[in-house]
């Protein structure tokens, strides 16, 4: 795989130190060895691959990666149905539900991984009616689908033309390519989303302003990456499953990321930390840890140990109390 030098910070411009040397691609094996640098700007913090792959090689590190799948379908057992009250109740959305599932959604409380997956699919994205909402980087488009049925007018964008052909296939609309290519109209859309994506874009600001150019005036704007600042980088280092080199090029604290919206002409209002997939991604980097150098993560079919799901808990708690130490970060914004 080819690649290109990024000397300085992509976000911020500045110079920044090697923080991490001779990574490998743990989780599906693309070729390569990767080095990281990480912003010493105090507004800033990011992480980022130097060199980068080359743009014309970057689909070598896709071969075989997860988006190509659909992950499920909606159906209505009776547990999705207390979901969709929980929605309703939390964000608004108009689905009809009786009292008594109402009233069971409450329970939900004593559930915040179900929650925190529930409003993840959703994107914690307030309902608007005939809104229309652009999802980058929609994949075989789970989420897509999930806002389609609840009465938003659809749009998705992905680069993976097998991703693309499953979105197809359920009814959705969706475009391959490049967002910057699409040549969308301008101020077109009252809500944009994004989830597990900005990490791997060779021009994140680029790319963010184009998201302000298209969004409407108080429209929304939401972005879901991994938490640089988590405890399970912090613990695990060169091993954290949210590095995932050569996948993803930037790895945001949330300071960068506010910072990148911010210069992209959009303007950040909240960040919220989830904690939804923890002890699964720390898992991840404690097996990675494990590895000899360049062997393969082999999925062991074991859950993550009693450990690890107190690791989740505390991440989660800390999220509540804003203290920024979960695995994943959610940036909301608007222009």
């Amino acid at each position: 795989m080819r690649t290109v030098a990024q000397s300085n910070c992509p976000i911020c411009g500045s110079t920044g130190i090697e923080e991490y040397s001779d990574l490998r691609d743990s989780l599906y094996g693309a070729p390569g060895r990767w080095h990281m640098k990480r912003c010493t700007s105090g507004r800033c913090g990011a992480f980022w691959l130097d060199p980068m792959p080359h743009p014309d090689d970057l689909a070598l590190a896709y071969e075989g990666y997860y988006t190509h799948k659909a992950g499920f379908e909606m159906t209505h057992t009776l547990g999705e149905r207390v979901r969709d009250a929980m929605i309703s109740r939390r964000l608004g959305y108009p689905h009809r539900q009786s009292l008594a599932l109402q009233l069971a959604s409450h329970l939900l409380r004593f559930s915040p991984t179900r929650t925190e997956f529930a409003l993840h699919n959703y994107f914690y994205l307030p309902w608007r009616k005939s809104g229309h909402v652009l999802e980058i980087g929609c994949g075989a488009g789970d989420q897509l689908l999930a806002l389609q049925k609840a009465g938003w007018n659809v749009l998705g964008i992905d680069f993976d033309p097998d991703a693309v052909a499953t979105a197809k296939a359920r009814g959705l609309d969706v475009r391959l390519g490049d967002l910057r290519q699409a040549l969308l109209p301008a101020a077109s859309f009252d809500a944009i989303v994004m989830s597990h994506v900005i990490e791997h874009v060779i021009d994140p600001i680029g790319l963010l302003r184009e998201c302000a150019r298209i969004l409407k005036p108080r429209g929304d704007f939401v972005a879901i990456t991994p938490n640089a600042s988590s405890w399970g980088h912090r613990k695990f280092r060169k091993s954290w499953r949210g590095l995932e080199p050569p996948r993803h090029l930037t790895v945001f604290t949330p300071r960068a990321l506010r910072l990148a919206i911010a210069k992209a002409g959009m303007t950040p209002t909240r960040t919220r930390y989830s904690a939804r997939d923890a002890a699964n991604l720390l898992h991840s980097s404690a097996r990675i840890e494990k590895l000899s150098a360049g062997a393969s993560l082999e999925q062991s079919g074991q859950p993550p140990p009693r450990s690890l799901r107190t690791m989740e808990m505390i991440e989660r708690m800390s999220g509540w109390m804003r203290m920024g130490l979960a695995e994943e970060q959610v940036q909301f914004a608007t222009k």
